[in-house]
């Protein structure tokens, strides 16, 4: 069931498995060289961490990538991130510094080797560190699952589906290599304030890339067949926040 596990998930985050696609477990397995049963349980398992969609009548489909989706989203990393470095400020050991360097220097060598599938990987690992590192069983398990989701998000937005250059990723992947060494140089410096700083900001540049994708690549690759965004709008010019995360207007450029 693991092998099952492992490969299905990675059909899932490349996209492989498209949002909101009906899985066939039968020809899945047969595509595997596995049983059904391995297929099922994996799936159910994917299902249990909300990746994958189990029927009551039966049957699979691969979580959608909505507007609403996206929002909620982009909600819940903020309030977690802002959270988990806090307590990391306060509780980071020596040790876990060094392990937050090695992952951050694996984010820097495929952000240098232009592997869209392997920096949305070791990003969402390096993030999934830091939640361990705050020592709070229910901010990991949700930080995980908002992890799994931006590594799905961020393999469709990094250049996974389409051609680097044509999407300024480089002038993002610098921003994203600063931030990540800014927020670790802060948890060394065990200053929570300015790591919570750090760490918003940097959600907020994830999104600012998502918005761009959406603007410039159209929303036709995404079902936008769910509510309007809560906490961000389209037009056809741009793509800008509609409001804080306190509720009051703000727009950042794109």
């Amino acid at each position: 069931m693991e092998r099952a596990y492992t490969e299905i998930k990675a059909r899932y985050m490349t996209l492989r498995l498209a949002p909101g696609e009906w899985v066939d477990d039968v020809q899945l397995s047969q595509e595997l060289g596995l049983s059904r049963t391995p297929a099922r349980e994996a799936l159910f398992l994917l299902a249990s961490e909300g990746l994958i969609q189990a029927h009551p009548g039966g049957g699979f489909t691969v979580r959608p990538m909505d507007i609403s989706g996206i929002s909620n989203f982009f909600e819940a990393n903020i309030v977690t991130a802002k959270a988990i470095a806090q307590l990391v400020a306060n509780r980071v050991t020596a040790a876990e510094l060094a392990e937050l360097r090695e992952a951050d220097a694996l984010v820097n060598d495929a952000i240098r080797r232009r592997s869209a599938p392997d920096i949305a990987e070791s990003n969402a690992a390096l993030h999934n560190l830091e939640a361990r590192i705050a020592r709070n069983e229910y901010l990991a398990v949700l930080a995980a699952r908002i992890h799994d989701e931006g590594q799905r998000l961020g393999y469709l937005a990094f250049g996974g589906a389409e051609d680097w250059n044509s999407n300024r990723l480089d002038d993002h992947f610098a921003r994203v290599s600063h931030d990540h060494s800014a927020l670790i140089d802060a948890y060394e410096n065990r200053d929570p304030g300015t790591a919570e700083k750090i760490a918003v900001g940097h959600v907020r540049l994830f999104r600012e890339r998502i918005l761009t994708y959406i603007a410039s690549s159209g929303t036709d690759k995404l079902d936008v067949t769910g509510d309007l965004m809560t906490s961000v709008r389209l037009d056809a010019a741009n793509a800008r926040d509609a409001v804080n995360d306190d509720g009051t207007p703000c727009e950042v450029g794109v």
